[in-house]
């Protein structure tokens, strides 16, 4: 029985090698698509991050934790690409923080705690929602990286919190008190969502506090981070290009906005009611429970409500932007979700004891995640192909001086690690590169021996070169 432990336990850490491995190739092979160019072209024009970000702040939005990170990845090929090479690493990062904040104790490499740690991790990764659009894709992975850092600033306020409860007293240096200051108004800048999760997490922290009567425990330094968090707030709503995107849409009946938004709510753990309908999520939350028992009622109502309370709060200020809710907008009330979820169990059990169950669970997790990533490789692979043989039509017609260029559609399948925008959102970003190219237009391939959209299945062509 011995062995068969250690077995699995050295067969689960090599095939989190391997899905951490293709996870990250899969994303290093996404190509450039949608805004990614647009950012890179437009970061150019401006001449410096600074300018861009200004503009942007005037011109799109408030988000300027989003616009530093657009800025940065787009600066030069060197940053772009280890933007992309860190992007997997980063989630791991986030998983452990989330398992953190689950448990109040970090995953150690002790064979129980680590296979826990790999189960959940492999959940996370299977259960956000459009990956595709949020890790993946360099523009659409600000997701990532702002829950990421929303994370480590609850992982640090919480911290501070159970040393309080142990009645540790907390003292903070120089340097780290305006790391804290520093890090909470950027995050207040990063997302209208964020922001009111965060502060229903730490409020509710804080009346927990006040029952204890530990309120005055607290570091000031705790107190000016709050601050901080609602000044970058305060940046980020005012920015004169949340009102000029605003404007590009027509009034609504409140009717039409209620009905829009509650569609929206319904779905929010359903993959907008489309695709899996949220399976992984709703399955890997039943694995979570039943990898250990159940908290007694009073414990889950002090430590788990508050992260499912998170996750219906970051889906609350979507009413005020009804027509720009998507999937990908519920990427944080998965993360929030499931940490509730992880909390509601008590140290895990070997999955109600079964020494075949316990050292299964992980290994089939980590497979799901193996074939998820090769799967986005080969699909990603696929549409880099098809990106590179669009370039190359477009430079080929503007050194023969044509100003009216056509180029296929996008035929590869997309994955769910594969970022690709609908025909008619192709079409609007074709439109702005034939501005950027100075030519009449660029146009999609719609006659009738021209390949179509989505048809080409990535997998099986890749079979047909081997």
């Amino acid at each position: 029985m011995i062995k068969i432990k250690k077995l699995s336990y050295v067969i689960t850490a090599l095939l989190a090698c391997v899905a951490v491995f293709l996870s990250i190739l899969s994303v290093m092979q996404h190509p450039l698509i949608g805004d990614d160019r647009h950012f890179i072209w437009d970061l150019s024009e401006h001449g410096s991050m600074i300018a861009f970000i200004i503009d942007y702040y005037n011109t799109w939005g408030g988000n300027i934790f989003h616009t530093m990170i657009w800025a940065y990845f787009s600066s030069s090929s060197i940053n772009l690409l280890l933007y992309k090479a860190l992007l997997v690493p980063i989630f791991v990062l986030m998983a452990v923080l989330a398992y953190y904040l689950s448990t109040n104790r970090f995953p150690s490499l002790a064979r129980q705690s680590y296979q826990d740690f790999i189960v959940y991790a492999s959940i996370l990764w299977l259960a956000i929602p459009e990956i595709g659009q949020t890790i993946a894709w360099a523009t659409g992975s600000v997701y990532l990286c702002m829950t990421f850092c929303s994370l480590i600033f609850l992982s640090l306020i919480n911290h501070g919190r159970q040393k309080i409860l142990l009645g540790i007293k907390l003292n903070y240096g120089l340097i780290s008190r305006i790391f804290i200051l520093v890090f909470a108004f950027l995050i207040g800048t990063s997302s209208v969502q964020m922001f009111s999760s965060l502060m229903f997490v730490i409020l509710y922290w804080l009346w927990d506090l006040k029952k204890e009567e530990l309120l005055r425990e607290i570091p000031a330094v705790f107190y000016l981070s709050l601050l901080c968090l609602l000044l970058g707030f305060l940046v980020l709503v005012i920015a004169p290009g949340n009102y000029e995107r605003l404007a590009t849409y027509e009034d609504q009946a409140l009717t039409s906005i209620f009905l829009k938004y509650f569609m929206y709510l319904a779905g929010a753990y359903f993959s907008g009611g489309s695709g899996n309908l949220g399976s992984s999520l709703i399955l890997g939350s039943v694995v979570i429970m039943l990898s250990g028992s159940i908290k007694k009622i009073k414990d889950i109502k002090r430590e788990s409500l508050v992260w499912f309370g998170a996750s219906l709060i970051s889906l609350a200020p979507m009413i005020l932007a009804v027509n720009f809710t998507s999937p990908r907008t519920t990427f944080m009330a998965a993360i929030f979700f499931l940490i509730g979820i992880k909390s509601m169990s008590q140290s895990h059990n070997e999955f109600g004891g079964s020494a075949f169950t316990a050292n299964s669970i992980p290994i089939l997790c980590c497979l799901l995640v193996i074939v998820d990533s090769f799967v986005g490789w080969s699909s990603n692979l696929s549409l880099t192909k098809e990106v590179e043989n669009r370039m190359s039509i477009i430079e080929t017609s503007i050194q023969e001086n044509k100003k009216d260029i056509i180029v296929p559609y996008f035929a590869t399948i997309p994955s769910r690690q594969t970022y690709m925008m609908k025909p008619n959102h192709d079409q609007e970003y074709l439109d702005i590169m034939a501005k950027h190219f100075e030519v009449n237009s660029i146009k999609q391939d719609s006659s009738m021996s021209a390949p179509k959209p989505n048809t080409l299945n990535s997998l099986k062509a890749l079979r047909e070169v081997l």
